[in-house]
């Protein structure tokens, strides 16, 4: 089952009464963004017809500070019926929201085919959509323009592709990975995969174009029908698994990696959600139901059926996070403090801010860094829970 599936049961469940907090513009806050938390990377995956496993490592990593897990390198997934018509990634030394001395935006990432000839800069598009085993799914691999077959080479979406529900690609830079292993740059990863790191950084912004038209072939055979998502992981996940939520070592998702859902919509609003144990001090069933269903933002944003939008996410120095919707986004080279404040200071917000609830952890000083991976995983009793929760979710919705 995927991340977007469960968060989704949640807020289809509250969206038909929060029409009053819903707008074709506007942006939806959040503050206290990050916790120190502990966890095991993965120390080694079998993956073959005959056996199937993930084991984790004997070594105990932190991570710590402000956005954590978010802090840590980023895959972008993209899942139809969607069309995305550019999308920039920029950094940033120091920036507080609604703070002009702040510093300003580098772009490190661009993609743009609206005009005559594609522009490709630092973006690899990869799908699952290679070989497949039980426990693992389907492995990464390039992906064509129709975001479903296999291709050999970096290939950008066609610009009229994702017409179609539970299509998904996703987008890593071109800094290709070292080798797999524990003590790696990109951990331990699947064999035979174009692996590339994510896009890093405590203080990052992701810009986007794009629409949401209804899917053309009316096809419900799936629970992610006409259900379109921009949302950001880990970039371990898939390089790991495409069944993000099945396996509690070979996903990284409910062990601490997190998941954050900047745009993702059911057939007429579009919804923006923080999935991590932030604030879970003892992982049981009702902990894991905070920490499933209670981190979605306060507001909701109108689905752009007919029409493209621009829209982002923006990870300040301080822990505030912001999604909006605007028509003055510009995805030049650079942008300054000043600017992007004054695009959010336009903007209404869209209900109140959703402010996370604190850590229970605090890392050793000696041993504190950013490195989000796969923590130690939950009891098999939580596991069950989840499963029971999201089947008898879906049954009921869908």
């Amino acid at each position: 089952m995927k991340l977007t599936t469960s968060l989704a049961i949640a807020s289809t469940l509250a969206i038909t009464s929060a029409a009053s907090d819903s707008a074709s513009s506007g942006k939806v806050l959040f503050s206290g963004v990050g916790y120190d938390f502990s966890y095991n990377p993965l120390g080694k995956i079998q993956d073959s017809k005959d056996q199937c496993s993930c084991e984790l490592s004997d070594k105990t990593v932190w991570s710590t500070g402000p956005n954590a897990p978010f802090s840590e390198n980023l895959a972008v997934h993209v899942r139809g019926p969607l069309k995305l018509s550019k999308f920039s990634f920029y950094t940033s030394s120091n920036f507080t929201i609604g703070t002009n001395s702040s510093d300003n935006w580098n772009r490190t990432a661009y993609f743009d085919n609206t005009g005559d000839s594609e522009v490709h800069e630092n973006v690899t598009f990869l799908g699952m959509v290679g070989n497949d085993t039980d426990c693992l799914g389907k492995k990464l691999s390039y992906v064509g323009q129709d975001g479903q077959s296999v291709e050999k080479q970096n290939t950008a979406p066609g610009r009229y592709m994702q017409p179609t529900s539970d299509v998904e690609y996703v987008l890593f830079s071109n800094v290709s990975c070292p080798k797999s292993s524990v003590k790696g740059g990109c951990g331990v990863y699947r064999d035979d995969i174009p692996a590339f790191y994510g896009y890093g950084g405590v203080t990052k912004m992701f810009l986007f174009e794009f629409s949401m038209p209804d899917d053309v072939f009316k096809s419900n055979d799936t629970s992610e029908f006409n259900a379109p998502s921009i949302w950001l992981s880990s970039d371990s996940l898939p390089r790991v698994t495409s069944k993000y939520g099945l396996d509690n070592n070979c996903s990284c998702l409910f062990q601490g990696c997190g998941g954050f859902e900047v745009f993702s919509a059911n057939s007429s609003v579009m919804y923006s959600s923080i999935m991590s144990l932030q604030g879970v001090a003892d992982v049981n069933a009702n902990n894991a139901m905070s920490a499933l269903f209670n981190n979605e933002g306060n507001g909701y944003f109108d689905r752009p059926k007919n029409v493209s939008v621009t829209g982002g996410i923006i990870f300040d120095t301080t822990g505030n996070v912001a999604t909006f919707i605007s028509d003055n986004i510009k995805f030049d080279g650079e942008l300054t403090a000043s600017s992007v404040n004054s695009i959010l200071a336009g903007l209404e917000q869209l209900g109140t801010t959703k402010v996370l609830e604190a850590g229970t952890q605090a890392a050793p000083t000696s041993s504190a860094k950013h490195n989000a991976g796969n923590v130690i995983a939950p009891t098999n009793g939580m596991w069950l829970f989840l499963s029971t929760v999201f089947i008898a979710a879906a049954q009921y919705l869908f």
